[in-house]
């Protein structure tokens, strides 16, 4: 079968340091074109990996390079706009986290796919990690029996100094905000672990509310730095998950907590140690680290290629194990009932 086409929207950092290598890497795809708004930076990017076009407009690229697919990771509030341009033209559509600004947009962007017949997938990069894999089989093989509850953080260091200049993830009219950004990979992994979510209730908090901005003077920042809220699940277990952006001397930071009839797991890593992922039983008076399975292993230089060849698995129809825009919609609307139940102080419900 001949390599997918596919074309790539955004030359962050995250593109460039994963997205791009992996999609180099991936035998089953060929890269045929870059955009990005700047055109220096976007034809150094393409001369230095070897793709062979560059463009800084979206829909002349669509129309000329002519891809099957399009990869969109650019700022949020592009997300809607460039993945709709290319269903309309039926290309399918990888589209990085969160899928839109709110539930609307993400239900026009489901809804589009779906009447286009375009496959879809969600960057939700988190389903690709050793650890999350690790947790997810061990789920699969009952080790923890009835979910009872859970407590999850993932708190980072990225917003922490407030001398950091004011930028889109600050802006919540642009999608940013701890919510957007990592929260809703935690909703994601609670759907893929222990299916629908029920209902949330939950706060969000600007602690630094000023930053530099580029004009030389101080702007608002108008998007969470950090969130706390408890969800339901349709199981009828519950749990907590607190996000945070603001976190001095977290890196990237995660712990996740499960509690259930037959025993817990626990998963921790920060970029300064672990992985790990430890269990105990029922009775157990602590916790024994469960050693990676050799065929969850996959290094950190070879991480691009893995979680690429799945992306585009997922886009050529050979896999439907990869999150969908139906999933992103899902996970959009919870991290919105966390927004509203920050404004009313109460629960709400999802489904």
């Amino acid at each position: 079968m001949a390599p997918l086409k596919v074309a790539v929207a955004g030359v962050g950092s995250f593109t460039q340091r994963v997205l791009i290598p992996g999609l180099i890497a991936c035998p089953e795809t060929e890269l045929v074109a870059v955009f990005g708004p700047t055109r220096e930076k976007t034809e150094r990017l393409a001369h230095e990996r070897g793709i062979p076009r560059a463009f800084t407009d979206y829909e002349r690229m669509l129309d000329e390079a002519r891809p099957e697919a399009v990869v969109v990771a650019t700022p949020n509030d592009m997300h809607a706009p460039m993945a709709l341009a290319a269903i309309r033209r039926g290309m399918h559509v990888c589209c990085e986290k969160p899928l839109g600004l709110s539930v609307a947009e993400a239900e026009q962007m489901a809804r589009a796919a779906q009447e286009a017949r375009v496959r879809t997938a969600v960057n939700f990069t988190y389903r690709s990690t050793n650890p999350m894999r690790h947790v997810h089989r061990l789920l699969d093989d009952g080790r923890l029996g009835t979910l009872f509850h859970f407590s999850i953080s993932f708190c980072q260091n990225v917003r922490a100094q407030p001398d950091i200049p004011l930028a889109y993830r600050m802006l919540r009219e642009r999608g940013g905000g701890a919510l957007m950004d990592i929260g809703v990979h935690m909703m994601d992994l609670l759907r893929w672990w222990f299916g629908d979510l029920a209902a949330v209730s939950g706060l969000t908090h600007t602690a630094i509310a000023e930053r530099p901005a580029p004009d030389g003077g101080r702007g608002a920042v108008t998007a969470d730095d950090v969130a706390s809220f408890v969800v339901r699940l349709a199981n009828g277990a519950s749990g907590t998950v607190q996000v945070s952006q603001v976190a001095a001397g977290r890196q990237n930071y995660r712990r996740i907590e499960l509690f259930g009839s037959k025993g817990s797991l626990v998963a921790e890593e920060d970029r300064s140690f672990g992985p790990e992922v430890r269990s105990a039983q029922a009775g157990d008076a602590g916790f024994t680290v469960e050693p990676l399975p050799a065929d969850l292993d996959v290094s950190f230089d070879d991480f691009p290629r893995f979680h690429l060849t799945r992306l585009v698995r997922a886009l050529r129809g050979d896999s439907d194990e990869w999150p969908t825009f139906e999933d992103g919609l899902a996970a959009q609307r919870a991290i919105a009932a966390v927004e509203e139940s920050q404004q009313t102080g109460k629960w709400v419900e999802l489904g």
